[in-house]
């Protein structure tokens, strides 16, 4: 039983619509179109962080997965498990940066996963962590990498206190678009 139904698209009211866009393939917005003004206030957060950030895409997924992995949310780490495929990352990469550890990581995926789970546990990130990342980061790099820990924090909140499900079929899954 889900504490947020998802609306049927056949169902969307004309702002309800525009909001959604192309995604009412996806639960999650349709979950989230119950509320127009968050959702109106939220996604285009999300979109901004996601499909506009100046992290490189392997650190970009490195930090939705982990922190995703962290808050123990299923629905969007599935998602982000595909689109780091699409972005060209194997699949004992992608495992390696859910588990924080692995052969596959670099020094510098390491600096991340460090900054991912000192931002979980404290919502600080170390001053060793901040000095590793900006030997490569610019600040504006910096910032990002908290707003989008921060983002996906939310994202496993939002996912997990709604009870939304995954899309029932894979094909909802091929339809998502890499940001790469």
């Amino acid at each position: 039983m889900t504490r947020i139904p998802p609306l049927d698209p056949t169902d969307f009211t004309a702002e309800q619509s525009q909001l959604v866009g192309e995604w009412t393939h996806l639960e999650f917005s349709r979950v989230l179109i119950n509320s127009p003004r968050m959702y109106g206030t939220f996604v285009p957060w999300l979109r901004e962080l996601i499909a506009e950030t100046v992290l490189p895409v392997r650190d970009r997924q490195i930090v939705c997965l982990r922190v995703l992995e962290l808050c123990g949310d299923v629905y969007e780490k599935t998602h982000h498990v595909v689109i780091s495929r699409k972005c060209g990352l194997a699949d004992p990469e992608i495992m390696d940066f859910i588990a924080g550890e692995g052969p596959s990581l670099t020094d510098d995926d390491r600096a991340v996963i460090a900054a991912c789970d000192e931002l979980h546990e404290d919502q600080r990130v170390s001053d060793a962590t901040w000095a590793l990342l900006a030997r490569r980061y610019s600040q504006e790099h910096l910032m990002e990498l908290v707003f989008l820990a921060g983002c996906y924090q939310t994202m496993g909140m939002l996912t997990k206190s709604f009870d939304i499900a995954l899309e029932p079929d894979l094909e909802s899954f091929n339809a998502l678009r890499s940001y790469a």
